[in-house]
């Protein structure tokens, strides 16, 4: 196979690190120019190693997804590599991503992790595209064996991967994840279709004829737990994942020795996880039935991506309490948790409307366009209002008074007041405001970096994001 002639991570370059330090770095979040995107450190350690915390107590490994965010600071906080306090539990530094470029700027971290004789390794985590087998085997040539992943769900996708890979170096290997379809119906397949059975035997038999590719386990993806509304139904996801898999595994070898990878998650799901620490949480029993029967034949990992983050559709999911319950290592699960903000300015008022409105400078843009389930809007606006503070920060479970980002367009949008126009707190042209986005991986993505603070209004540190595919 000849060498990838394309050099992606230099043909989408970042924004110069040490020229955006000097100029953000001891600043107030209010000095700054708008748009911006604003990550708060202190949460997003917490969301990290509450993630990390359960799956060491479930005895469980995890997988970091890093399309959310797209960098190498946050990337190391998910797997624990930091000042957080699981860099010692020994989860392992396993990652998926969504983009090769996502791989391509992790392979430096993954191989020094590896060089210092840890397990690391990457998952691409959707059926990989033909033309991005030769960046992906450029990929596993700098890891050691096995230590790159693909999904596979389909087999003719198998079979001309099989072709591709031919004339691959003959010490590569490249781990296969078969895709099951729990229910989303996106990407995967189902163990019960008539294409299952042919796709499993071919990717086993690939392995007595070329050890290129070599079947790890079965992964899901259960998407459309974002549209549930309590604990109970993401509790119910998680369940439902696990058997998913298990009939998946009704199918393989009895002469199979290893232990196959049972990977399973999606933020609401995987989150969930943390209610089934405690004893009052709803199907507890029936779900740690149903892991011991799992982790004695497999192993079980969970993965999730945008948790350190959060976001309003996270929040409407419901999936862990609201309240701090520590002692029964359930971080919560509110508006108060998400460790992202985008900082707008007003830029006219309109008090005479039927309703107060006010134009900022960002729209779908920077904000994404992404609807939440819970509200009529593409954004909360805050109680940290630049220059003013409000009492009424909109509440889908209260009184749904408050700010909302009520209408959107490119480059500008429409806040709204909601509820009652007596309690309206108003708005001058020129004040700042944080507004919580719908969802966090698609209000990044218009932005070069993130401004870092620490629990503060103080800018601590600048994390650059990854650009490109």
């Amino acid at each position: 196979m000849s060498p990838y002639p394309f050099d992606h991570v230099a043909n989408y370059p970042r924004s110069p690190l040490h020229i955006l330090k000097a100029q953000y770095i001891g600043k107030k979040l209010a000095d700054l120019p708008t748009p911006a995107a604003i990550l708060d450190r202190g949460k997003i350690v917490k969301n990290c190693d509450a993630m990390l915390q359960v799956c060491d107590r479930l005895g469980v490994g995890f997988r970091a997804h890093v399309k959310s965010h797209k960098t190498l600071e946050l990337s190391r906080l998910q797997v624990g590599d930091g000042d957080g306090q699981n860099g010692g539990l020994g989860l392992g530094t396993n990652f998926i991503v969504s983009t090769m470029i996502e791989a391509e700027h992790l392979v430096e971290y993954v191989r020094s992790v590896q060089d210092g004789g840890r397990g690391a390794s990457i998952l691409y985590g959707i059926p990989v595209p033909q033309s991005s087998i030769p960046r992906l085997v450029q990929l596993a040539s700098q890891l050691a064996p096995g230590s790159v992943n693909i999904i596979i769900d389909n087999f003719d996708a198998f079979t001309k991967l099989q072709a591709a890979l031919a004339n691959a170096p003959e010490n590569l290997e490249i781990g296969v994840f078969i895709k099951i379809d729990t229910g989303y119906n996106r990407a995967g397949i189902k163990p019960t279709s008539p294409n299952f059975p042919p796709l499993l035997s071919a990717v086993l038999k690939s392995e007595s004829e070329i050890s290129k590719l070599l079947l790890k386990g079965f992964y899901s993806h259960y998407g459309h737990s974002y549209a549930g509304s309590s604990p109970s139904d993401a509790a119910s996801g998680l369940i439902d994942e696990l058997l998913g898999l298990e009939s998946a595994c009704a199918f393989l070898p009895t002469s199979l020795t290893r232990k196959m990878v049972l990977s399973v998650g999606a933020t609401p799901t995987a989150t969930a996880a943390q209610n089934m620490l405690s004893s009052t949480s709803p199907r507890v029993q029936e779900f740690q039935d149903i892991l011991a029967r799992l982790k004695a034949r497999f192993k079980v990992e969970l993965h999730a991506g945008v948790y350190p983050l959060l976001d309003c559709q996270q929040v409407a999911t419901h999936a862990r309490p609201a309240t701090d319950r520590a002692a029964e290592g359930i971080q919560p699960l509110s508006k108060d948790s998400i460790a992202i903000r985008m900082l707008l300015e007003v830029t006219s008022v309109y008090d005479e409307r039927e309703k107060p409105e006010a134009l900022v400078s960002a729209g779908s843009l920077a904000l994404g366009r992404e609807p939440c389930k819970s509200y009529p809007g593409w954004g909360i606006v805050t109680s940290d209002l630049g220059n003013s503070s409000t009492s009424s920060v909109y509440d889908e479970r209260g009184d749904k008074t408050g700010w909302i980002v009520g209408r959107i367009s490119q480059e500008h949008g429409i806040l709204t007041w909601e509820g009652d126009k007596a309690k309206c707190n108003p708005l001058a042209i020129g004040e700042k405001v944080f507004v919580w986005p719908n969802h966090a991986c698609v209000a990044g993505v218009g932005f070069g970096w993130y401004a870092v603070v620490d629990g503060g209004d103080e800018i601590v540190d600048i994390w650059t994001r990854w650009r490109g595919w």
